[in-house]
């Protein structure tokens, strides 16, 4: 259980950490942050399964997120022409600009979190296991 449990408080305060530093420059949540990352990996077409899965949360909480984005003016719902029973969100312009904004103070504040150390062997072990409970998960409840 030691690597759960140094695993998971280092991902608890080096989030918190990146976290605050978006909020002392009055940027985006990490939260939001990550969400408007998975919009851009998806180009405009993300559905709120596509938050789901990519960040890791349920298609409610997803939903929510997407829901105070727009309130925030940073994202919207669009008509899905494959699927009437779901929308495809896009960044509004100032989504866009916050993203680039807060995607530079979140790789500093990462940057400085991690500095001095090869990362990239870490990254690649990481990478593995992930995909191993991935493998597992298939075809499993959640």
């Amino acid at each position: 259980m030691e690597f759960f449990d140094v695993l998971v408080r280092y991902e608890v305060a080096l989030w918190n950490a990146v976290d605050q530093a978006l909020r002392r420059d009055g940027r985006l949540t990490l939260g939001q942050l990550h969400a408007l990352r998975v919009i851009d990996r998806y180009a405009g077409q993300a559905r709120v399964q596509d938050l789901s899965s990519d960040i890791g949360i349920s298609v409610g909480a997803a939903s929510k997120l997407v829901d105070r984005l727009e309130r925030d003016g940073l994202a919207v719902r669009r008509p899905n022409p494959a699927n009437r029973r779901s929308s495809l969100i896009a960044f509004t312009p100032r989504g866009h600009q916050a993203l680039t904004a807060a995607l530079e103070r979140a790789l500093a504040a990462v940057d400085r979190a991690v500095a001095g150390e090869d990362v990239q062997p870490l990254v690649a072990a990481l990478g593995r296991l992930q995909a191993r409970l991935d493998d597992r998960s298939v075809g499993t409840a959640a």
